[in-house]
């Protein structure tokens, strides 16, 4: 007799959300102008997940990739019931000094107080993560991040299993559609971090891969 059963497939994962995301799924951005060329209308692939522990929270990013190769964080931040997706490119030493010059970026870690920052040029490259100005509204912190996906897991304490000590500087417009973030990790080396911050029915399609 045939084995009926052995030839059923496992149901395909249904995708309802974009925090359901794991390592091969893939999504797709709006068409928006909002958007650089290389993000509008795309599709990309989950190929990392990773944690930002705090003290009682932690925030969960996406390491997304274009097909061009291009690489692309994202945040799902979830606000008084709304939920916002969180757009991210890292720059380079020379990429801040051509926006903000460093003499004005180096006041964002010398002044006791809180920082506001004008952008000086907003290369094309950049102009869709760029507001023209900045300001800091909270004190440096620190948190842990983990290369590792801890959205099912409970979470570790914040020095063991790999966790990698960072303080967090973080800067946003007065509409709060772009921010500005600096991670320092041990040793001084320094990211930057240049975000853009839309409504979550930007993310038009979620596909699933192969994970389980």
């Amino acid at each position: 007799m045939f084995n009926f059963f052995k030839s059923k497939k496992a149901p395909e994962r249904q995708l309802t959300d974009p925090s359901q995301l794991l390592v091969g799924d893939m999504l797709t951005v709006i068409d928006s102008f909002a958007y650089p060329s290389w993000l509008k209308g795309q599709t990309l692939r989950v190929i990392d997940v990773q944690t930002y522990q705090y003290q009682r929270s932690a925030e969960y990013e996406l390491v997304l990739e274009s097909e061009s190769g291009q690489v692309v964080f994202l945040q799902i931040e979830s606000d008084d019931g709304e939920q916002w997706a969180n757009f991210a490119i890292k720059i380079q030493r020379d990429d801040v000094d051509e926006i903000f010059t460093l003499d004005e970026f180096a006041r964002i870690f010398d002044e006791d107080e809180l920082t506001a920052i004008n952008v000086q040029n907003s290369p094309e490259r950049f102009s869709h993560f760029l507001a023209s100005s900045y300001k800091q509204s909270e004190v440096p912190y620190v948190c842990y991040f983990h290369n590792k996906d801890y959205r099912n897991k409970p979470l570790p304490r914040y020095e063991d299993e790999g966790g990698e000590p960072c303080e967090m500087i973080c800067l946003s417009s007065d509409d709060e559609s772009h921010s500005l973030n600096i991670e320092i990790w041990e040793g001084g080396e320094t990211e930057v971090s240049l975000t853009l911050t839309r409504p979550i029915s930007d993310i038009v399609d979620l596909f699933p891969g192969d994970a389980k």
